[in-house]
């Protein structure tokens, strides 16, 4: 069984990944803004997963700082770790920035998630099948890199910042497969699915949170795709992603400029 650590695991997909998860007996770290968060997904899903093995960890993710101290914890204490699943992800309906002072939905969803990748490949080099799960969502189609506005600074649109910050997810999976060849990194579209998320940013109904959780666990733990990696999953199935997400430049351009965003968190 793997060692898996899901973000954004207090609820909606994450939560039910996390259950799906501990269902097929997987040792999970539930990462939640606060502990309070992560401690009560713990319970829930001991309720009914009673054998699981359960760990928290907590970090607001729109804060770099407490992203290196939770991914420096969770390194000293775990032995290895098989999976990492960027699971959790913001829509903000207006322009705020974060802690360091970059717009708050690329902050999370994507800033947030590189830094954490990156400080825990150690960790993910010691499991003998190494997995790292990014939720992108079918919204990068929409989404642009604009690196002279990244922060909104110009123009700020609730919707094609969430955008964005999903092709950027997408982009970011695809230049860790061609970097890291020793791990699989995929990407996903869960499915158009009843959460929070969905609700605050689409006010649309949506698939059961059990239907948004399979492909996370599919490229978390099926056999059915040891060895694929770079691709982008629609709902358990490869498929061609935006165009922008197979320009090397722009994934390079964008690996430099988020590397720089949280280089003073980097070792060395």
């Amino acid at each position: 069984m793997s060692m898996i650590l899901i973000t954004g695991a207090t609820d909606g997909i994450g939560l039910e990944t996390a259950k799906q998860l501990a269902g097929r007996g997987h040792e999970l770290v539930l990462h939640g803004r606060s502990e309070k968060k992560a401690q009560h997904a713990r319970d829930v899903i001991q309720r009914t997963a009673p054998n699981a093995m359960l760990h928290t960890a907590h970090a607001d993710l729109a804060d770099l700082a407490a992203v290196a101290h939770m991914a420096h914890e969770i390194a000293a204490k775990l032995p290895q770790l098989d999976v990492l699943i960027n699971n959790a992800g913001v829509y903000m309906t207006e322009r705020k920035l974060s802690r360091d002072g970059f717009e708050m939905t690329l902050a999370v969803n994507h800033i947030a998630h590189f830094l954490l990748t990156a400080l825990l490949l150690p960790l993910l080099k010691k499991s003998s099948e190494p997995r790292v799960v990014t939720v992108s969502s079918i919204a990068h189609t929409s989404g642009r890199i604009a690196f002279d506005n990244l922060n909104g600074e110009r123009h700020f649109d609730a919707y094609q910042a969430y955008a964005s910050s999903k092709l950027a997810n997408a982009l970011f999976a695809r230049e860790l497969a061609r970097r890291e060849a020793w791990l699989a990194s995929n990407s996903l579209h869960p499915g158009v699915i009843d959460t929070k998320l969905l609700r605050t940013g689409f006010s649309a109904p949506g698939d059961p949170v059990a239907e948004g959780a399979r492909t996370s666990v599919l490229l978390a733990s099926s056999p059915e795709v040891k060895g694929i990696s770079g691709k982008y999953f629609d709902r358990c199935t490869a498929v061609s992603p935006a165009p922008p997400v197979e320009d090397r430049h722009l994934a390079q351009q964008l690996w430099k400029w988020t590397e720089n965003a949280v280089r003073p968190w980097l070792p060395g």
